[in-house]
This record gives structure tokens, sequence and C-alpha cells, in this order.
């Protein structure tokens, strides 16, 4: 964006405007603030870290673990799983399989995705308030101008200036604020997956389903190409096995 208007002949340094940072910042800001609590608030620094964060855990390796926790389980019994170590670094995983109980995962998953919902909607807030900012700011920059005709040397910049509010207001918006709404959201819908293999999984256990036939029901939740790369994963790692 700052490329293009350097080669349409814009100076970057008339595009610096503290006061109408002050009111896109401000103003946002404060709006912001009304829509939630304190706490979900301070808890959003630590959610946008973690969506820029590498996942510690793959689907692949989510269903290779309950093809091997299925396998033991046929040979020796559930009990077995108590002492079952866990290669996947996963919380709820780990305790889904030392409680072996449905419900609570299931309630578990769904305040973790609403929490996340509720993260990114601090952002979508954001980015919905940001561009009103500007045009606030560009009002107020336009009243002061309109009062100000008769100096006319200082016409041009001062409506120059009173436009940068704006500016400012759609650049946070699409720039900043919409795209780490949509970005924590995507991360969000990818937990609530893992969650959703992780209790398939489970109740294919307590049921005492095959190891195959479980490696079949996870991939379902797996897209078309990755499926069919894993199914062949797994056929060349029986075939390495014979």
């Amino acid at each position: 964006v700052l490329l293009g208007a350097v080669l349409e002949g814009t100076s970057l340094l008339s595009l610096i405007s503290p006061s109408a940072f002050m009111i896109i910042a401000g103003g946002t800001t404060g709006a912001t603030l009304a829509c939630f609590s304190i706490e979900e608030i301070l808890k959003l620094p630590k959610s946008t870290m973690m969506a820029f964060q590498k996942s510690k855990v793959s689907v692949e390796e989510i269903i290779d673990v309950f093809v091997e926790l299925a396998t033991a389980a046929r040979r020796e019994g559930l009990l077995v799983l108590e002492n079952t170590p866990i290669k996947v670094d996963n919380p709820i995983l780990k305790r889904g399989i030392r409680l072996l109980v449905k419900d609570m995962l299931a309630t578990e998953a769904a305040i973790t995705e609403e929490e996340a919902k509720t993260q990114a909607g601090i952002y979508q807030a954001a980015g919905g308030f940001s561009p009103t900012m500007g045009i606030i700011g560009t009002v107020m920059g336009l009243i002061a101008v309109l009062s100000h005709l008769a100096d006319t040397d200082k016409l041009g910049h001062s409506i120059a200036m009173a436009f940068i509010a704006t500016l400012y207001g759609i650049a946070f918006a699409n720039l900043v604020f919409l795209p780490m709404a949509k970005k924590m959201t995507f991360v969000a819908k990818r937990q609530t997956k893992f969650s959703e293999i992780i209790i398939e999984g489970i109740l294919s256990i307590q049921s005492g389903d095959n190891p195959r036939i479980i490696h079949e029901k996870l991939l379902s939740f797996v897209d078309g190409p990755s499926a069919e790369r894993l199914r062949a994963k797994q056929a060349a790692g029986k075939s390495g096995g014979k």
C-alpha cells in the first residue's frame, strides 16, 4: 500500500498526522472496550500470539496416536491406556484418554471454541469502529478547514490532513483488525477440528472398534487429498512392516 502511494507521487511524510492517529486509535480502542469485559480484553495479547504460533500437533499425528491406542486397547483392554505414554502434546487428548469421558471433553471443546471466537470478535469490532472513527476525524478536520477559509495558503494542506483520518481508519480496519479477526477465527476452527477428531477417536476406542476402522473414521475429518495421502502412507507403512 505504501509503495503504491509512493508510485503515485505521494510523500510518506505527508501521511503522518498525530491528531488523526489519536482520533482513530483512541476512538476505536474506547468503543471496542465498551463492547467487551476487561477480562476478555486482557486475554487478547496471549490469544494474538497463539494465532501466529505453529500448531504443536497435526491431524496426522492425532490419527496415528489413536490407531496405536486402539491397537493397545484391543490387546490388553482399556485400562492399559492409563499408563500408555501419549506422544502428542495436546491437553484435551491426554485428559480424554485418561478419563475416557466424552461429554466433559465436548463441553470443554465448546467453551474453548467460544472463547476463541470472542477474542476474534474483539478485532472484528475494532475493524467495524475504525472506519467510522476515520470519518469522524475527517469531519472534524473539515470543520476546522471551513472555519479558516480566508487562509488560502494553508487550505490545500488542511484538507489533505483532514482526509488522512479516513485513510487511517480504513487502513487499520482492512490491514490490521479484520485480517487478525479472520486469522483467529481460522485458528479456532482448526482447534475445533482437533477436538472433534479426539472425541471421535475416544468414542471409537470405547466401542472397541478395529484400529483400521478408527483410522478411516478419523480420516473423514480430513480433506480429500490429505486423506488419500494419509491412506497411502499407512499402506506404505504396512508394506514396510511386512
